[in-house]
């Protein structure tokens, strides 16, 4: 026997002890960890949400469309989506948020650029940018080609334990929704915009969808925010902004915190906006500054592309969420053919003065889902019942 062999057979015995040291449940853990698939309770799963393997490297896009469960089609509400427990094509180099300024809140990073630029530009009726048109875009914040992992790094404990929550009840179908109840968008669903009207003192921003009109009040006139003592949240937040000749730089506090941007967001939220018109897009940033729920400050692109006609069908128009869904689902018509309304306790109600009604679902979600004894197989995605 060669010495060769005599060495590598040594080295093979030496491997084959040390596993056999090892206790089998370990060596199992190692070879077949959970993933957001296959777990029996995700929030013992902590070690791994920031890990691109738990989401088997799907982006949120792409675990959102599981809901679906088929495999994607070409066109319609079927576009994304995809198979339950399918590998994702995530990067994790896609989505760069994290902001590139060294401010820590946003009235120091707004206040910076307000002297940098000599207390901005003065307009005239002449000079006043002209940002006509229908617009289609808004914040690039939905995360891109980057895996749900990378979300889930960027934010507070308690933000990612309801984001990773949020993700695994999408992949069975679970999916909360404010238009669904009647609720508004907030914040980031006014940030993408339609119309730009841009006067002397002032910028309105509107956008309109099925449920629901949004606009905002951007004051250009050099007046402050409300006094502390007449603040309060509001679902758009208040806006005061100034010119840096055609470039337009915004500060929005008091938003009402809320479901959206890349997960949910805080009472403290507070951002930096910037617009400048390059052809027919309007591009810029918004830099978001919530201690309570991101890590450290985002940045994210603002992109909009000026329609060269607007369709007919692209017209805005006045929509409310009753127009599409009906009235608040606590009105009903009870037994006796007369109007009534749910009470706390009664099936179907909802709870109006809920701050977070979406993490209010996913809990009750997950009992009942749990309780039903329905699943699905990973990577076949065929529902069975336990």
């Amino acid at each position: 026997m060669s010495r060769r062999f005599t060495t590598s057979a040594s080295i093979a015995a030496l491997l084959a002890a040390l596993v056999a040291s090892i206790p089998a449940a370990a060596q199992t853990a190692q070879t077949t960890q959970s993933t957001i698939f296959t777990t029996t309770d995700f929030r013992q799963d902590k070690d791994r949400w920031t890990d691109p393997a738990y989401y088997r490297n799907n982006t949120p896009g792409q675990l959102r469309g599981m809901a679906i469960n088929v495999e994607g089609r070409r066109t319609g509400q079927e576009l994304s989506a995809r198979v339950y427990g399918s590998q994702g094509t995530g990067r994790p180099d896609a989505a760069n948020f994290k902001s590139p300024y060294p401010y820590t809140n946003a009235w120091d990073h707004y206040q910076v650029l307000l002297k940098q630029f000599n207390g901005g530009t003065k307009h005239t009726r002449v000079t006043l940018p002209d940002w006509s048109g229908h617009w289609s875009g808004g914040a690039q914040l939905g995360g891109g080609g980057a895996p749900a992992s990378s979300i889930a790094a960027m934010l507070t404990p308690k933000y990612r334990e309801t984001f990773v929550q949020e993700m695994k009840a999408a992949t069975e179908g679970r999916i909360w929704s404010a238009n669904s109840i009647c609720l508004p968008g907030g914040y980031f669903d006014a940030l993408g915009a339609e119309e730009f009207v841009v006067t002397l003192g002032r910028v309105y921003t509107l956008g309109s969808g099925n449920g629901s009109t949004t606009a905002r009040w951007i004051y250009t006139d050099g007046t402050p925010h409300s006094p502390k003592e007449k603040e309060f949240v509001k679902w758009h937040g208040e806006s005061i902004g100034f010119w840096n000749g055609d470039e337009l730089i915004v500060h929005t506090n008091q938003i009402h915190g809320w479901k959206g941007g890349l997960s949910e967001f805080s009472d403290q939220l507070e951002t930096v906006e910037r617009y400048r018109l390059v052809g027919d897009r309007l591009e810029g940033e918004v830099t978001l500054y919530d201690p309570e729920v991101y890590v450290s400050p985002i940045n994210a692109r603002l992109r909009f592309q000026r329609d060269k006609e607007t369709a007919y069908e692209d017209r805005m128009q006045c929509n409310t969420c009753t127009d599409t869904n009906g009235p608040s689902p606590n009105v009903y018509m009870d037994d006796k053919g007369l109007l009534n309304t749910r009470t706390p306790g009664d099936p179907m109600y909802w709870e109006p003065a809920d701050t977070r009604p979406w993490a209010t679902y996913l809990n009750e979600s997950d009992k009942r889902y749990k309780a039903s004894g329905l699943t699905r197989t990973p990577r076949t995605g065929t529902p069975i019942k336990k």
